[in-house]
């Protein structure tokens, strides 16, 4: 019985799936420079690899070859929907306002308006944000017997 969990590739095998990348690379023509001297260099010792070069050359030609025909224009229009049908409306569905809105310009705006509070309670009439000052006349303390408590 064959265990279906996946296993890391061993030594020799992630070499040689990195070389099957390099190859693929190297085709295209997007290998760097210390890569494309080292994938010659092991090309010009190995006969095996010179084989898998020219069959990922092959398969490229035909790939290249293949005909380009474009999408539909409602594909995108047609994937859309059937996406927002099978997700019962959790993708491409009404967005709420926090959504369309960068959440960075809500904190701005809360950062301003919470400033503006603050202001506006600093500089009231009752002072409620700023401390009472110590040279202000404080009534006497018999005065507390003669204003009526609610």
């Amino acid at each position: 019985m064959s265990d279906p969990t996946p296993r890391p590739p061993s030594g020799a095998d992630a070499d040689a799936e990195r070389l099957e990348a390099m190859l693929s690379d190297y085709v295209e023509g997007t290998l760097s420079l210390a890569e494309r001297q080292e994938l010659e260099a092991r090309l010009a010792e190995d006969p095996a690899l010179r084989e898998q070069l020219e069959e990922t050359r092959a398969a490229h030609d035909a790939l290249r070859r293949l005909n380009k025909t474009p999408a539909p224009e409602e594909l995108g229009k047609k994937v859309e929907e059937l996406i927002h049908r099978r997700s019962a409306g959790r993708f491409f569905g009404r967005r709420a306002f926090g959504d369309r809105v960068p959440f960075g310009v809500l904190l701005v705006v809360a950062l301003v308006a919470l400033v503006a509070l603050a202001a506006l309670l600093w500089s009231s009439t009752t002072g409620s944000l700023r401390p009472e000052p110590r040279d202000a006349p404080r009534p006497p303390p018999e005065a507390r017997d003669v204003i009526p408590r609610p």
